[in-house]
């Protein structure tokens, strides 16, 4: 679309993916807690985790370890995805066994921004004589949201992402599939 930023048109999409299905996960839960009697006082819980752990509660024995374990990990992911923190959100992918590997996206300062300048920077940072690689630096730093934006979409950690939440949603529809619930 004519005037949209590149970065709106290309990437945005994938971490608009990533968050309706950690949204979706959210909901579900709260659904699931709120059709159950006993869990009914948990289905507007401001905090997540409320919900989550009133659930593992009351479905504990057909929950797994791993199961629990993916409903945490995956409300954590959620946590970190919607409030853009994409370096803590590959760790949260890494502790659900999800690997990741670097986007090769660099931050360069450009203190003057001409075609020239721009040229010589692209240049240095392939030579590796500019820059830094996103991925060793922390999505809290000055200035680095951007960057982890597009190392987090370069990567791929946006459709990992994604489908984390949809083995948590199912993990959440085979709970909701259990006589009595």
């Amino acid at each position: 679309m004519p005037g949209q930023p590149i970065s709106e048109v290309m990437f945005l999409p994938a971490f608009k993916v990533a968050a309706a299905e950690g949204a979706v996960v959210e909901l579900k839960m709260r659904l699931l807690a709120g059709k159950i009697s006993a869990l009914q006082k948990h289905a507007h819980k401001i905090v997540l985790e409320d919900i989550e752990a009133g659930l593992i509660e009351h479905f504990g024995a057909a929950l797994s370890d791993e199961d629990k374990e993916t409903l945490r990990l995956c409300r954590q992911l959620r946590n970190k995805v919607l409030h853009s923190d994409f370096c803590a959100a590959r760790d949260k992918l890494s502790e659900l066994g999800i690997a990741s590997s670097p986007g090769g996206v660099m931050k360069i300062d450009l203190s003057v921004v001409t075609v020239i300048e721009v040229a010589k920077k692209i240049e240095a940072a392939k030579a590796g004589t500019e820059g830094i690689r996103v991925a060793d630096t922390l999505s809290t730093d000055a200035g680095s949201v951007f960057g982890w934006f597009l190392e987090a979409w370069q990567s791929g950690d946006f459709a990992k992402a994604s489908a984390a939440f949809k083995s948590a949603a199912e993990i959440v529809d085979r709970l909701a599939g259990i006589e009595g619930a």
